[in-house]
């Protein structure tokens, strides 16, 4: 990517920061958030522990990064959005490798969760050298969610399904 990405601190860009957390629920979720909801998520992610960043390139606001603190300094990945139309052009790489340098000045690693159905998601992280598991998150069906096994993989020789809903 040649053109030049930055991550700015969020400082009250309210609608725009709205408008991309809802894009970012639709497109990972398939959940259209309302305006209240996304503000919920906007207050928990600017708050005491976070770190909210708005993703720019070509002086366009393309997305958002959030790292958050459980527990210790900031140094989880917790959410990463591009707008569709600006992803494949390396831009996540890019606010991945700078959110890096500003944890690196404080801690020794930085998380990040995926949901084990983002094989993109996933295929980007072990990519840029994210390969040590530290927890893994197991999850019981109550009821029928829609989704189905795409595929099967083993943990510890123990069977555990990758579900994707249609």
């Amino acid at each position: 990517m040649s053109a030049v990405i930055q991550l700015k601190p969020y400082q009250n860009e309210t609608d725009t920061a709205l408008s991309l957390i809802q894009a970012f629920w639709l497109h990972h979720s398939h959940v259209e958030q309302t305006a209240g909801e996304a503000a919920r998520d906007l207050e928990a992610w600017t708050g005491d522990g976070h770190a909210f960043y708005l993703i720019q390139c070509q002086g366009q606001v393309v997305g958002f990064l959030h790292l958050g603190s459980r527990g210790g300094p900031i140094d989880w990945l917790e959410e990463l959005f591009v707008l569709p139309a600006w992803q494949n052009q390396g831009i996540g790489t890019e606010a991945i490798r700078q959110a890096e340098e500003m944890v690196r000045a404080y801690s020794d690693a930085v998380h990040i969760e995926a949901v084990a159905r983002n094989e993109g998601a996933i295929r980007l992280y072990r990519r840029l050298g994210y390969d040590c598991l530290n927890s893994i998150t197991i999850r019981k069906d109550l009821r029928d969610t829609g989704f189905r096994c795409v595929r099967q993989e083993k943990l510890y020789d123990l069977p555990f399904e990758i579900r994707k809903k249609d």
